[in-house]
């Protein structure tokens, strides 16, 4: 489909940026997102493609753990507890560890786990283990979870369902987006004798509206930050000058790819945990150094894990069960949720989730970390 296709159906707004939303006139006004008591931002983070939870948090004392890593169990890994570990590629979060502002999510899954990346990505983004409904981040949204009503901003190269489907404005924006653009279009007097042209047109020029208003109050990175130049560190980078503006986004969705390790899983792994860690600590060292701002919670889930044993291209498999990570401000449960046994399995071999993603997203949104 061409972009003026995307264009008439009211998909495609300002600076091509994608666009949904049912009900966006009126919904977001300086006055009306101005920082208050109470009102926070979201950060919600997808490892796309499977991470492997045993060799991020791992079991490092459990010798079964070992025993079904041959080749893949980390030797050198970085005590937390007396039981787990994180991966040395972890390393620069444990300045956040310290300092309490990380908390590690712990047999993480659904009770049936598809190990279908795309039914997955489909039970996450809705929270619902059918994979239907709207977005659970909409759906937040429309229930007044974050204090004031925003538009949902997804910043990776493929956005998620999770921000679609309810009544406020869906954005997915790049840099370029906020960077430069056209002002909106208006509505042509032809529209008038076709409503659904008419609302499709509102649409784009509702959202063109409001990436001008977001592209006009864009804040500069606080001094001293240092984020890396890489694909998740330039989508983090311009949260945290979403963050740092006077109307922030309540919530802000990214995504790092390549979680997907079926084959030589070591070395990929350890790049994509590197660039995930220094990334976060950036983030994290950013949003210190910011006078004024919100309380964030950062919360960085995957699809499903990987199965225990490791399989004949040193790699792992589709599991269930894996880890979450939750970084920011006012965390207080340094565990969540019990990490799976590694020697009671599913009848398919895979660890047995204890927390349903569900309950994760009712905390997160109830601040109860």
């Amino acid at each position: 489909m061409k972009r003026r296709d995307l264009m008439a159906l009211g998909l495609l707004g300002a600076g091509g940026a994608l666009v949904s939303g049912s009900r966006v006139r009126g919904l977001w006004s300086p006055a009306a997102a101005r920082v208050r008591s109470g009102e926070r931002v979201l950060v919600w983070l997808e490892l796309r493609g499977g991470n492997d939870g045993l060799n991020t948090v791992i079991p490092h004392r459990d010798p079964r753990y070992r025993q079904a890593r041959p080749r893949l169990a980390i030797r050198d890994p970085l005590p937390l507890t007396d039981t787990l570990a994180l991966h040395p590629a972890l390393a620069p979060l444990q300045r956040l560890w310290d300092s309490e502002r990380l908390s590690l999510v712990l047999g993480l899954g659904w009770s049936a786990p598809s190990r279908s990346h795309f039914q997955a990505t489909d039970q996450w983004a809705s929270g619902r283990a059918s994979g239907q409904g709207p977005g659970w981040l909409a759906e937040a949204m429309d229930r007044g979870r974050f204090g004031r009503p925003t538009p949902l901003i997804a910043l990776g190269r493929t956005g998620t369902a999770a921000i679609e489907g309810g009544t406020a404005l869906a954005l997915q924006l790049s840099g370029a987006d906020l960077r430069s653009g056209t002002p909106p279009p208006p509505v042509p007097a032809t529209a008038a004798g076709n409503p659904l042209l008419q609302r499709m047109l509102e649409l784009e020029r509702d959202a063109g509206e409001t990436v001008a208003r977001l592209r006009q109050d864009l804040a500069p990175l606080p001094s001293g930050t240092a984020i890396p130049a890489t694909g998740l560190g330039g989508q983090l980078r311009l949260a945290l000058r979403l963050i740092a503006s006077p109307e922030p986004p309540a919530v802000i969705a990214l995504e790092q790819a390549g979680y997907d390790t079926h084959a030589h899983q070591l070395g990929r792994h350890q790049r994509l945990l590197s660039q995930l860690a220094e990334a976060l600590a950036g983030f994290d060292g950013g949003l210190r150094r910011l006078r004024s701002r919100p309380p964030v919670t950062v919360l960085v889930t995957s699809e499903f894990g990987r199965r225990l044993r490791e399989n004949a291209s040193g790699g792992t498999d589709h599991g269930s069960a894996s880890v979450a990570l939750l970084a920011g401000d006012g965390l207080g449960q340094r565990l969540i949720g019990s990490y799976p046994s590694l020697g009671r399995l599913d009848p398919r071999g895979d660890l047995i989730p204890s927390l349903a993603p569900p309950a994760l997203y009712r905390r997160v949104l109830d601040g109860s970390l």
